[in-house]
């Protein structure tokens, strides 16, 4: 007879949400064969079935400490939309993100404990199987800390951003404001990076090749390809690289210059 692992009967319990005894049972039926371990529990009724289905939509919400130096970005996942909307959901997805706050990882987060003998990822497994009965996946955990945090949440509540800013000189009036307005062209443009060093040189490799394919069967001079190659790949850095970029809402005015007497020290954006 199969004598399973603890490894792969914790595996199974986390793949099934299912108890532990039926989890070995199911591993001992199966000789050790993940997935017809999975199909022995689903067949008994012992495995949720909602565990299986996917989790097509998606909920981001953020949460910035008092003093605005520490931000947590999350997505959270669950099967309809219906359910983003739903005020049980969105009060759950409230107290994940308040604990959030206080963790450096998704792992760690999910073990936080709320309470005594209940930790994020007991409350999510609660809501599963009792109160929402849908699948419900914590996909995203970004974090930033900085001398001053700002973000942008889409009403859409599907995609958002924070920011990490750092001071020149000792107090900036609007911070707020213009942290806002950072957050929001990172959540409009999906910059590559900070600075063009941020972007990656096979990134840089590959459009420079598809700028030069392009002009191939050109009737051109070789000085004059290269002033093309030049011109077309500064538009793609002034159209990825965050500092470089016009901002939405002033065409005339790049971020660098936006921001002034700040640095931006980094950002995440989440979708």
């Amino acid at each position: 007879m199969y004598q399973p692992k603890i490894s792969e009967i914790t595996k199974l319990r986390k793949s099934t949400n299912s108890g532990i005894k039926d989890c070995k049972k199911a591993m001992i039926e199966s000789n050790g064969n993940f997935e017809k371990a999975i199909d022995w529990l689903r067949k008994k009724g012992v495995a949720d079935a909602t565990y299986f289905k996917k989790t097509n939509e998606g909920f981001v919400i953020c949460k910035i400490n008092k003093k605005k130096t520490i931000g947590v970005l999350l997505k959270i996942s669950c099967e309809t939309d219906f359910v983003t909307k739903n005020s049980t959901f969105l009060k759950m997805a409230k107290i994940i993100a308040n604990n959030a706050i206080f963790c450096k990882s998704k792992d760690e987060l999910l073990l936080f404990q709320i309470k005594k003998n209940l930790s994020v990822k007991e409350m999510i497994n609660h809501h599963i199987n009792n109160i929402i009965k849908e699948q419900i996946k914590l996909i995203s955990f970004e974090r930033i800390q900085s001398e001053f945090v700002g973000y942008y949440v889409h009403h859409s509540n599907k995609i958002g951003s924070i920011v990490g800013l750092k001071l020149k000189i000792k107090e900036i009036q609007g911070i707020e404001a213009i942290s806002k307005e950072i957050a929001m062209q990172i959540v409009a443009t999906n910059p590559i990076g900070l600075e063009k060093k941020d972007i990656p040189r096979d990134v840089i490799k590959r459009e420079k090749n598809i700028i030069i394919n392009n002009l191939l069967f050109k009737n051109k001079s070789i000085n004059l390809i290269k002033k093309i190659i030049i011109g077309k790949l500064n538009k793609f850095f002034n159209e990825n690289v965050l500092l470089d970029q016009n901002m939405i809402t002033d065409k005339k005015i790049y971020i660098k210059k936006f921001i002034k007497n700040l640095k931006i020290s980094s950002y995440k954006r989440i979708s």
